[in-house]
């Protein structure tokens, strides 16, 4: 069931819908993050907070390899999955946060230190989390 959200500005209304597609991706994303043995993998649920994206991925790396290793894997996954790739991947791995934007889907991934430094879950702290096991166990369960 989709969630309309509708923004009304001086010149037009636009309506966002909301639909499973951006859920079933942010699935995909946190599933194949939390796969590759992403540490902390957090789903916030940003539609209807935010024009940016319907929901964030956040997680962490424990190296540059292993920040490089989740991002590919996501890259690819949804690609093989939902043939979608990301309009953007910003940052490096050697910058220790890449960001992988898929519109609906932005997916966050982290070096412990930056996590702890940016506190990207604080800043969005009106959004519903959704842990990833939680996630996990409500797809495979449908």
């Amino acid at each position: 069931m989709a969630k309309k959200a509708v923004k009304k500005t001086a010149k037009k209304t636009v309506k966002t819908v909301v639909s499973g597609k951006a859920e079933e991706l942010a699935y995909i994303c946190a599933k194949t993050a939390d796969d590759h043995k992403a540490e902390n993998v957090i789903t916030l649920k940003l539609s209807g907070l935010s024009v940016i994206a319907d929901y964030f991925v956040l997680c962490t790396g424990n190296s540059i390899p292993h920040i490089s290793a989740i991002t590919d894997s996501v890259t690819r996954e949804v690609r093989a999955k939902m043939d979608k790739r990301p309009r953007a991947i910003d940052g490096v791995p050697a910058s220790l946060w890449t960001v992988i934007d898929f519109g609906s889907v932005i997916v966050h991934v982290l070096s412990p230190k930056m996590r702890e430094q940016y506190k990207l879950e604080s800043l969005w702290g009106d959004a519903p989390k959704i842990e990833t096991l939680k996630l996990l166990a409500k797809k495979s369960l449908s």
